[in-house]
């Protein structure tokens, strides 16, 4: 381990309240990991401890730190995100806080719904209320609609505002799209719908567990009694990424702990789409008793602080010194097309591995990863050789083809469902499915034998004998064995004990699969995971037959069923492979590296914030004045703003340089000027 620093030392044993202000990369969660170790080191039992980070994957480097301490035993460690915290303390003192809560049946222990649960349920109460007339004229896809829907009950929980009070101040403040808030009764009628019918049955989505734990747990005696006797020290980082209800926790709580450090990224709020409020966190600075700043950077070269402060003043007009900011820039990386663009790429990097870069010292960070530019970028990497890992937040299952290809075989092994394949989803099953047919005869093989009206296979002898020749005996076979495999196991078993039994019994083996299928087996222990979670919450859902699960499964990630936890497809990541990620999904997880690859830094998306008509985080932060109009002015002010935080976020994160990559035009065709480029272009070579 490296020497701790004065300022790091200081913020060791100091005792009561302490926050820790600073840019990341100074060393605040350095500091935060030591102050573990110390309390530790001084006899304090682990299970004394509390620990809340913003993302689960930032609990990892804490254990590490345990791990190489040699201290011994620590299993009784608290290591919490605040949602999590809230979960278990909810399940823990339900019964003492169901009745006051609003459920009907106390006495039915809670079932949890994960979001893509959550997004089943909503499903159908957006779908009837669309059949009644509801969203007229509104372009977007019931997808979306039930994903702000939900947003809209998540982000009223997080600001510790109930669903009136969160319409009341979109309909007050949100005049620059009157257009829209038209739109806000038939979201607030299906939210509370939804509250509702969770409710009836003990269901409980994100917003409610947020919702119960910040307005009845945390207020219950028992609570309090419990929680001062458990935990003496409280540790939390990166508070600027906490929402206001969080935050009240922490406010709430602190005073009654021996000791409580807080951490603040000065440069960070990243997550305010998902209620984060940087600015309301600020107020911990005045209410802790010792304050600690943290000005020395571990990462960012003067350079490279320099940069990201360039583009702020451009974006915001500030007046911070610049001197340096061309050195930061490594090489820039020009091509008319996107696909020029991706094909330079790897000669650059390689230029850097030659130089004893290690590839895990570098990022490649853009506005978006589409599958075609994920496809391509990652084609280009395994033809150059380069390693590589994907870092993904969310991702709708329907767009992996395995997926549909696994559901395609469930809903054929269940005609009585009545769910009916598109023949082009059936061929590409077949394609994926039998190794060795390709799509010409797949689709051969369909428009002869698949009747989508019932929807079953017919045998092959149904096929003439020229067209038996075309697509061969092998495969014919393997598709005679899969046909009567389905009729066979169709009906017998769950929906996940079907999906494990499918691949794993049939299409993982030879002669159906010769090699390894990494993709099909990550593909099938994903949606036996999900289909096994919508069974064990199936009844309170209102799913009381096998046929009721899977017909909500399938129909569910064939609308656009989004995920947070998608398959891991493809050959397993290498965690020492050039890391690939989204701009947020780098701030919030990845690692400081040497150098970053900024991907189509031309685009808009770096400026864009996410369309959605249909609420505002903005307005419903708690932090957020609502006397105050929503204005063009403001929206504008709020994209500069967090680019400028992403582009500093970045530069923070990086040690050497940056390389610049775009191309001119789109994967449209239409010219790319975004205000980041343009921000950029005095800094750029003639």
């Amino acid at each position: 381990m490296l020497p701790l620093t004065p300022v790091q030392h200081a913020a060791l044993a100091a005792d009561t309240t302490l926050f820790l202000i600073g840019p990341a990369g100074t060393g605040k969660s350095t500091a935060l990991r030591h102050r573990l170790l110390h309390l530790l080191q001084q006899g304090e039992p682990a299970y004394t401890i509390l620990l809340l980070v913003n993302q689960p994957e930032h609990e990892q480097s804490f254990l590490d730190t345990l791990h190489q301490s040699g201290l011994g035993a620590y299993g009784d460690l608290k290591v919490h995100t605040y949602a999590t915290l809230a979960r278990e303390m909810v399940q823990l003192f339900w019964p003492l806080v169901a009745r006051s809560a609003g459920f009907a049946r106390p006495f039915q222990p809670p079932t949890f719904l994960s979001y893509d649960l959550a997004q089943l349920m909503m499903w159908d109460l957006v779908t009837k209320r669309l059949a009644q007339g509801a969203f007229a004229n509104l372009r977007l896809r019931p997808q979306q609609i039930v994903s702000q829907v939900l947003d809209s009950l998540n982000r009223a929980a997080d600001n510790n505002l109930t669903l009136a009070e969160a319409n009341q101040r979109l309909l007050e403040t949100w005049r620059t799209e009157e257009g829209n808030l038209r739109y806000l009764s038939d979201v607030e009628a299906i939210a509370e719908a939804f509250r509702q019918e969770c409710q009836q049955n003990s269901l409980l989505d994100f917003s409610l567990v947020i919702d119960v734990f910040n307005r009845h747990v945390v207020n219950h005696s028992e609570f309090y009694t419990y929680f001062t006797e458990r935990f003496r020290h409280l540790l939390l980082d990166n508070v600027e990424e906490q929402t206001p209800a969080g935050q009240q926790f922490v406010r709430k709580l602190m005073g009654a702990t021996q000791s409580t450090a807080i951490a603040y990224d000065s440069g960070g709020g990243y997550r305010r789409f998902l209620s984060a409020d940087p600015t309301l966190a600020q107020r911990f600075r005045q209410e802790c008793h010792t304050v600690i700043e943290f000005k020395e950077s571990f990462t960012a070269t003067p350079g490279l602080a320099d940069f990201g402060f360039w583009v702020q003043n451009q974006l915001l007009n500030t007046h911070y010194p610049v001197a340096a900011a061309e050195q930061a820039l490594t090489s820039l990386i020009t091509h008319r097309y996107r696909r020029e663009m991706l094909l330079d790429l790897p000669t650059h990097l390689h230029n850097l591995l030659a130089k004893g870069v290690a590839p895990r010292d570098i990022a490649i960070v853009g506005p978006y990863l589409d599958g075609a530019l994920r496809y391509s970028l990652t084609h280009a990497l395994r033809e150059a050789g380069i390693p590589f890992r994907i870092l993904r937040r969310r991702s709708s299952p329907r767009e992996e083809p395995r997926v549909r290809a696994w559901l395609t075989w469930l809903a054929l092994a269940h005609p009585a469902w009545d769910i009916h394949p598109d023949p082009y989803d059936v061929a590409e099953a077949l394609t994926l499915s039998l190794a060795g047919l390709d799509p010409a005869r797949a689709t051969l093989l369909v428009d002869q034998l698949y009747e989508a009206g019932i929807p079953v296979l017919s045998p092959v002898d149904k096929l003439s004998g020229r067209l038996q020749e075309r697509v061969g005996g092998e495969h014919l076979g393997r598709y005679e064995q899969l046909r009567l495999w389905l009729v066979d196991q169709g009906g017998r078993h769950t929906p996940d004990n079907f999906l494990y039994r499918l691949f794993n019994d049939l299409l993982a083996r030879p002669p159906f699969q010769p090699e390894p299928d990494l993709a099909g087996a990550a593909v099938c222990e994903w949606l036996v995971k999900t289909a096994n979670r919508l069974g064990a919450a199936a009844k309170p859902m209102g799913l009381h037959t096998e046929a009721d699960i899977g017909r909500a499964l399938i129909n569910g990630i064939n609308q656009g069923l989004v995920t947070a936890d998608p398959p891991e497809l493809g050959d397993p990541p290498d965690p020492d492979g050039v890391t690939i990620a989204t701009l947020y999904a780098y701030l919030l997880a990845g690692e400081p590296v040497r150098y970053q690859v900024w991907l189509e830094a031309a685009a808009s998306g770096w400026w864009e914030i996410p369309r959605q008509p249909l609420s505002n985080a903005f307005v419903l932060a708690e932090s957020y004045d609502p006397a105050q109009p929503w204005t063009i002015a403001e929206d504008y002010h709020i994209r500069n703003e967090l680019l400028s935080r992403i582009v500093r976020g970045l530069t923070v994160r990086c040690r050497e340089g940056i390389i610049l990559a775009t191309s001119e035009l789109d994967r449209r065709g239409q010219r790319q000027d975004s205000p980041l480029w343009r921000a950029l272009q005095p800094l750029l070579p003639a």
